[in-house]
């Protein structure tokens, strides 16, 4: 099970990495935006050096069509190490299977993102793409299940065998990260501010306060 870090500042990456727990980094514009990218493509190039040999996954931002594909190709270009966000479907619906396909051709590793259902994922999985990037958070918010979608997936891609991996994606804490992983994710993508809580707990703290008071008192007995 791989843990990827949601994130476009360095600083959290250099330190998640060097606790040694993430073995990738995901962004997509909106990461990028709220951690203050100015310049995306050097931003990129620089994270994906960073996180090597770990995959970065870097979104597209054009909607559909032959933009898309030439800007994914450019996205590819940057790194070897780099994987390559397309939304499932544009805002319109019109589905970007086809590019996601051509991409894959190519020899570029897609990153389906945006999947909120069974059906677009096991569509995109048959399109080429590699990740499968599950919205269980979005999910959640109209009612559904995330951990069951992600589950029902997993046992498809295995009994077919499929080699295209499961990342839980949109997660709001450390619950839906124990339920990803327990249903069965490849990968679970995490914002700096959840994996800081699934480390921490208060009565660590304690623990820990606990021990090192008596190692002193010991010392000056």
């Amino acid at each position: 099970m791989q843990l990827l870090l949601d994130s476009a500042d360095e600083k959290q990456v250099k330190f998640w990495a060097g606790q040694g727990v993430i073995d990738g980094v995901t962004t997509n514009p909106s990461v990028l935006r709220r951690d203050g990218v100015i310049n995306p493509m050097e931003a990129l190039a620089s994270l994906a050096s960073l996180v090597s040999p770990g995959v970065l996954h870097a979104e597209v931002t054009e909607a559909s069509g032959h933009e898309l594909v030439r800007q994914g190709i450019e996205l590819a270009a940057l790194a070897a190490n780099v994987a390559v966000k397309v939304p499932i479907l544009t805002p319109d619906g019109e589905p970007c299977l086809g590019e996601i396909s051509e991409l894959s051709r190519a020899g570029v590793v897609v990153n389906t993102t945006a999947c909120l259902s069974f059906g677009q994922v096991a569509l995109a999985a048959k399109a080429g793409a590699k990740y499968l990037s599950i919205l269980v958070g979005r999910i959640d918010d109209e009612g559904g299940d995330g951990a069951a979608v992600i589950r029902d997936v997993r046992n498809w891609l295995d009994d077919w065998g499929f080699d295209a991996k499961i990342i839980a994606a949109s997660v709001r804490g450390p619950a839906d990260v124990r339920r990803s992983m327990a249903a069965g994710a490849h990968c679970v993508t995490v914002p700096p501010p959840v994996l800081a809580k699934l480390v921490d707990h208060k009565y660590s703290r304690h623990t820990v306060g606990e021990f090192l008071a008596d190692a002193r008192a010991t010392q000056q007995a």
